[in-house]
């Protein structure tokens, strides 16, 4: 008999960095995003709250990128702060390693069994 599991995101993960005002090293990306403009050069960000003292930090998504480079439909869930495409762009390898960022993915899925739930993270 054949078992389908799946894996499940319950939320996104943590972002592991230390913070410059309370020294503590996670985060917390809540989904939404920091689109600037000047002239024809985006710049693009993904906001982070501290779990320790609620201080934003940026994570750079784009930076100094031409505004037509930039698809139509991607520009379109920047500005409507898709959940979504948060979770995409932090496992970009090239997000992370120019963030030079880690993910904490403790409780951030589950395995869902078609029954009852067996594990869960911690």
């Amino acid at each position: 008999m054949l078992n389908n599991w799946v894996v499940a995101p319950t939320c996104l993960p943590l972002v592991l960095r230390r913070c410059h005002a309370c020294a503590s090293e996670r985060f917390r990306a809540n989904g939404k995003f920091r689109v600037n403009a000047n002239h024809k050069l985006i710049d693009v960000w993904l906001l982070a709250l501290c779990a320790g003292c609620g201080e934003t930090t940026k994570l750079t998504v784009l930076e100094r990128v031409n505004v037509r480079s930039v698809r139509p439909e991607l520009l379109g869930r920047l500005h409507d702060n898709d959940p979504g495409l948060a979770a995409e762009l932090l496992q970009d390898p090239v997000v992370r390693r120019r963030n030079r960022i880690a993910l904490d993915w403790d409780n951030a899925w589950r395995l869902d069994t078609g029954g009852r739930i067996i594990w869960t993270a911690r």
